[in-house]
């Protein structure tokens, strides 16, 4: 299995191709996992099992991919950090076009 975000109810191609890929389970397990619990993120901490994201959620979710990246910065290192800095930097800059439209709910897990 793995955590992607993805726009429900799409009404257009865009929204219908839009998917971000975030991690597989045990790569979350392995290390996103332990980061949320020392950060105490909120955010983070629901995408294994599933959340929605609205629009006005993209601030504080943005803020915990922010203290992600300067954790994985910190306490990884090799493939797995580039790794997970790519990720974090696909959800930084995309997932806010997912708001494009009114009313989009996107939802990682």
């Amino acid at each position: 299995m793995s955590i992607s975000a993805i726009i429900i109810d799409p009404e257009d191609e865009f929204e219908s191709s839009f998917m971000l890929p975030v991690a597989t389970e045990s790569f979350y397990s392995k290390y996103w996992l332990p980061a949320v619990e020392e950060l105490n993120l909120q955010w983070a901490a629901l995408f294994q099992d599933g959340t929605d994201v609205e629009s006005e959620d993209i601030p504080a979710v943005l803020e915990e991919v922010a203290r992600l990246k300067e954790w994985a910065h910190t306490r990884m290192d090799g493939e797995d950090r580039e790794h997970m800095l790519r990720r974090l930097e696909l959800l930084e800059t995309e997932l806010p076009k997912a708001y494009r439209r009114g009313g989009a709910v996107v939802y990682i897990g």
